[in-house]
């Protein structure tokens, strides 16, 4: 079987997993809505695994961001979201501009415009760094930022620069020390700037894009 077909079963039936777990959180446990939107948000950016190690034709790779993009539209628009406990949908709405972001991003890495390690960093950060600063900033975050939009906490975006920074470390290929260092730690900064600063769920465009394009010009 050609690589790209293999690669979209697995695309659809890890989506279907993660929106299965997501239903049994939702329905078997305690956890708020929040936690389930960024539990959906981890685990789609995890998709990007399977993008470079099933996909290598561009017509296959945009369908995974394509479907999303519909399925999750349908799920905010549509009023589906209770279905999952998330009735909010000024917050969905970053169910909908995550996938956009990724499709434009595979567009740029398979177009030969951006690195695919860029493009990594920039959606693991989205996904884990921005879904576990969620979790953690409104679990124990106590102190608000007096400043920019969202209503965000130090805690938070101290956890956002943490993860961005260490998923810098782990992809990007810099072989120089101390140009490494000053790359993962400007990484992480901006990762947490833009998380912190992008009001209405737009964040979900705005890190994963502006962290890829970050270290494409770094690097």
């Amino acid at each position: 079987m050609d690589s790209n077909i293999s690669g979209l079963i697995i695309s659809f039936l890890f989506l279907g997993l993660i929106i299965a777990v997501a239903v049994l959180l939702r329905r078997f446990t305690r956890l708020s809505s929040e936690i389930v939107r960024k539990f959906i948000h981890i685990g789609v950016s995890n998709w990007w695994f399977i993008l470079l190690a099933w996909m290598n034709d561009v017509r296959y790779a945009v369908v995974g961001p394509v479907v999303f993009i519909i399925l999750n539209s349908i799920l905010t628009f549509g009023g589906y979201g209770g279905f999952l406990g998330m009735d909010d949908k000024k917050r969905n709405y970053g169910l909908i501009y995550f996938p956009i972001s990724l499709l434009v991003l595979v567009l740029l890495v398979y177009g030969g415009k951006l690195a695919p390690f860029a493009a990594m960093v920039g959606v693991l950060s989205m996904g884990y760094g921005d879904g576990l600063a969620a979790i953690i900033g409104h679990a124990w975050g106590r102190r608000k930022l007096p400043f920019l939009t969202g209503g965000k906490t130090w805690l938070g975006t101290l956890v956002m620069f943490l993860v961005v920074a260490a998923i810098a470390f782990l992809f990007i290929p810099i072989s120089d020390r101390a140009y490494r260092v000053l790359v993962v730690v400007t990484t992480g900064v901006v990762g947490a700037f833009l998380e912190a600063a992008t009001p209405l769920g737009l964040d979900n465009m705005t890190v994963p894009l502006g962290v890829a394009l970050w270290v494409a010009v770094l690097c």
